[in-house]
């Protein structure tokens, strides 16, 4: 479908994505974290939510709350109300009581049980904090294959078992860490609702810069 099955296609999205990426890496400081309730956290934090608005708000948490169980504890902890999503700290308060007393997990099975956290969050910890290969979509990520594939998206696409599978298929065995960053750092600068598309890598063969937006 959408030449996904092109090995040439996608040995092309890949390579250039990912020399972007080592070119144009953000290095925001969740991308260095070596505490895992940190890391697990800024991924819940990010969550439709602009990189730029979490940054403030990660470093006061990190000095406030180097512990699950402080947070907890913490009756007045909400780290939310500044990001305009008080409405996740309930799962958040949970997640951090049950950290309290166990590890994180380092499955996703396991890290799908914890509160709060999903799809996007679990595979988002394991393959760009704990170094385990985990397919991410969003709905950027979405844009982007839609746009370079040249398929239609809606709000349901990210859910349909034919781009699970397209993103399952594209994302690389090896060197999955700058492909995912990839992900997220391309439609952040470049791939936008309104795209700059004359920066773009991958410009040459994608099929929304060749019969929309050729300039």
């Amino acid at each position: 479908m959408f030449g996904t099955n092109d090995k040439k296609l996608i040995s092309y999205f890949r390579k250039k994505l990912i020399s972007w990426e080592l070119d144009n890496f953000a290095a925001f400081p969740w991308r260095f974290c070596q505490n895992k309730w940190h890391s697990l956290a800024v991924e819940i934090m990010l969550q439709r939510t602009k990189a730029e608005q979490v940054l403030p708000v990660f470093e006061d948490f990190c000095k406030r709350y180097p512990e699950p169980e402080l947070y907890y504890r913490d009756t007045d902890a909400n780290i939310f109300n500044s990001l305009g999503l008080q409405q996740r700290n309930r799962e958040f308060k949970l997640l951090a009581k049950e950290l309290s007393i166990k590890d994180i997990p380092e499955s996703k099975e396991l890290l799908l049980q914890l509160p709060g956290v999903g799809e996007y969050v679990a595979s988002a910890y394991l393959s760009l904090h704990r170094n385990k290969r985990a397919v991410i979509i969003d709905s950027n990520v979405v844009r982007l294959y839609g746009r370079f594939f040249g398929f239609g998206t809606d709000g349901e696409t990210r859910r349909k078992k034919w781009f699970i599978e397209l993103a399952g298929n594209l994302t690389p065995v090896r060197n999955f860490y700058y492909f995912n960053y990839g992900l997220l750092d391309l439609p952040r600068n470049l791939c936008k609702i309104k795209p700059d598309c004359n920066r773009c890598p991958l410009k040459k063969k994608c099929k929304y810069y060749n019969t929309v937006n050729v300039v």
